[in-house]
């Protein structure tokens, strides 16, 4: 008899989503709680975007998100009329690990909801909500939004700011730690992955146990972490197996190690600037160009969003202190942080004048309270430094930040693409637009040089078959008819 009830409200036969609610007994848990790309931009775009003021409903009319009472929070259950029952249907999530597609819906979850993560996990969702622009990213601490308070006046005013804000319920799991929740025992253990603090979770029960893989790879710097899974995995003879298989149609692997020396040799040989686009949390990739730059005399640039990530991340050790950087600082709003800017005064003739000459707060006006503490540190440069020696750098710029280009105007320059290869309609015309900007600074061709994230199926069926569990279920992926191909 099987001791578990799963419902899989994305996540199969597809890639990324994943939202798995797991019942053993009275106790019910969700696996990830993730946004599916490829269904949300069936309907949404930058400029078409869910509505704030229609927080669940928008999702929930192209069931994006699990039609369920009781999970969602308070808030945006009362605003949109949707029954808040006074205790939780569930009574954790367990996060794998912070991408998106595995943890973008956790901040529509209810306050009372435990959330099971890794500390990394929990240092990437804090990272995302206090440098995002974004709506619903109030991943750590719930944004109470609709709410009123009574003025001095007798009239009612919006919470805002502190007093609007919840801390969520997090656990900081330990790995290979137990945890127990009602009559279940959960376990994280680590797994390399395309970004720091993933895990696999085995789920412990008098009547059988359940292991949910999260997303992995033996191909990254840590691949000893996945290995070590598969053995505990093995010992714990499970029932059930739920298996990403992302590349189980493929067999081949580029390394971590790989890149690095196929980059270092493309970097070794570049006359100007070298210009390199990767995920902006993926530290291993960000390690492995930290230590291009260093081998070819070279300075890796990052911007303030990685520079913010490493500053929490230095306590582990595993990755470069954010002084062992250099920090871009672009320009925005006015520009001020300029050599010298065009300013017109009201009583006086117009003139240009330098940055110093400004009220020193005039500058600050232009970036974000977090962006701020960044901006005097020594490593902290601008288009100028980069523009004047371009051979000194390595430039981090993602597709968000070709307009730092104009300004850095670079020349016999290169770009290396780290990341995945344009494979669905909006990325490929994404791709035009970006070879327009590489073509117009004489940036091209693209070097295409990544490692991904995730096993192939080789590794994949080899895993199963070391695991032995009684049972497979494939997610996280198109084909699940290849698991089971001899």
């Amino acid at each position: 008899m099987n001791p578990f009830k799963l419902t899989f409200f994305g996540g199969k036969s597809e890639i990324g989503g994943n939202q798995i609610l797991l019942e053993h007994g009275f106790t019910k848990i969700f696996l990830d709680f993730g946004l599916n790309f490829e269904r949300y931009k069936n309907y949404f775009a930058e400029f078409l975007q869910p509505r704030k003021c229609n927080p669940l409903l928008d999702f929930l009319e192209f069931n994006l998100i699990p039609r369920l009472d009781g999970i969602y929070r308070k808030d945006y259950c009362k605003y949109s009329n949707i029954p808040y029952p006074n205790k939780p249907l569930i009574k954790a999530c367990l996060l794998s690990h912070a991408h998106i597609d595995h943890a973008g819906f956790v901040n529509l979850l209810r306050e009372d909801v435990p959330i099971f993560c890794t500390e990394e996990t929990f240092l990437i969702l804090k990272a995302l909500e206090e440098t995002s622009t974004r709506s619903f990213t109030d991943f750590v601490n719930l944004k109470q939004e609709f709410c009123f308070i009574k003025s001095k006046k007798g009239s009612f005013k919006r919470l805002q700011g502190d007093d609007a804000k919840i801390p969520r319920k997090f656990v900081i799991m330990k790995p290979y730690k137990k945890y127990q929740i009602e009559d279940i025992e959960i376990q994280a253990i680590p797994v390399d992955h395309s970004l720091p603090g993933a895990c696999a979770f085995i789920i412990y029960t008098d009547h059988g146990n359940l292991v949910y893989t999260g997303d992995f790879r033996f191909h990254g710097r840590r691949k000893e972490l996945t290995n070590e899974f598969v053995k505990l995995a093995k010992k714990t003879n499970p029932e059930i197996v739920i298996c990403e298989g992302t590349r189980i149609n493929e067999n081949e692997n580029i390394s971590e190690e790989d890149v690095e020396e196929k980059s270092k040799e493309i970097v070794e040989n570049a006359r100007g600037l070298v210009v390199i686009n990767f995920p902006i949390r993926d530290f291993d990739r960000l390690l492995t160009f930290f230590n291009v730059a260093k081998e070819t005399g070279r300075i890796l640039v990052v911007n303030l969003k990685q520079a913010f990530l490493l500053k929490l991340f230095e306590k582990f050790g595993l990755y470069p202190k954010l002084k062992d950087v250099a920090i871009y600082a672009e320009r925005k709003g006015w520009g001020l942080i300029s050599d010298e800017v065009y300013v017109c005064l009201l009583d006086n003739e117009d003139r240009w004048v330098k940055p110093n000459e400004l009220d020193e707060k005039e500058m600050e006006k232009d970036y974000f309270k977090w962006e701020r503490e960044f901006l005097d540190l020594e490593n902290v440069i601008t288009y100028k430094e980069i523009r004047e020696n371009p051979k000194d750098y390595i430039f981090r710029c993602d597709n968000f930040e070709l307009n730092e280009l104009l300004d850095i105007k670079p020349k016999n320059g290169i770009y290396i693409r780290s990341l995945t290869e344009p494979f669905s309609e909006d990325m490929i015309i994404e791709e035009k637009r970006v070879r327009n900007w590489l073509k117009h600074f004489n940036l091209l061709p693209i070097h295409q040089i990544h490692a991904s994230g995730h096993a192939n199926g080789i590794e994949i069926r080899k895993m199963l078959k070391e695991i032995s569990p009684r049972k497979v279920i494939p997610v996280h992926t198109k084909y699940p008819e290849l698991f089971f191909k001899n």
